[in-house]
């Protein structure tokens, strides 16, 4: 009879479809779902009017004082620690819970002095965005010494700009 062979023709096929949607369903939901990516418009606004500016893939904070710093000085007067706080405490608001800190200083003096002083910069600028609600793992603190200087190390407002600590966040 013809009928029985072209039921027994189409069966593995119907087998093979069905399996292959089984293993598609499966793998579909194995996928995870991607995570946003990038700030929120209201983290963007938050971010703008602190003073951050979109540098690459995150933000850094450009604040008209920059976050300078005298030669041989990593401590932070009380108004710009309350400042720093201040701005911590509303990237909390808008979900920004986390940053890097990184800490340079100019090439007066030795390169490992240099790295201690800039390290120093960065915690004390990490301290007031912690009271403001911020959290830091240690390898998010970072003195950077004297390798990326932002201007000339030939002249004292090159030395001046490069006597900085940069916060940088990202999505």
């Amino acid at each position: 009879d013809h009928r029985s062979i072209a039921v027994t023709q189409t069966f593995p096929h119907l087998i093979r479809s069905l399996l292959l949607i089984v293993c598609a369903s499966l793998l579909a939901a194995c996928q995870s779902v991607p995570q946003q990516r990038g700030f929120t418009a209201e983290q963007v606004a938050v971010l703008k009017a602190e003073g951050f500016v979109e540098d690459g893939p995150g933000w850094a904070l450009s604040m008209p004082e920059r976050l300078l710093f005298s030669t041989d000085e990593s401590s932070v007067p009380a108004e710009q620690q309350a400042r720093i706080t201040d701005i911590a405490s509303k990237l909390v608001s808008v979900g920004i819970t986390t940053a890097r800190v990184e800490g340079h200083t100019d090439s007066t003096g030795t390169a490992a002095y240099n790295l201690t002083l800039s390290n120093a910069r960065a915690q004390a600028i990490a301290a007031p965005m912690q009271a403001g609600g911020m959290q830091f793992t240690p390898d998010q603190i970072i003195g950077r010494g004297e390798a990326v200087p932002m201007s000339s190390n030939d002249t004292e407002e090159g030395r001046q700009d490069n006597r900085r600590v940069v916060v940088i966040v990202t999505p």
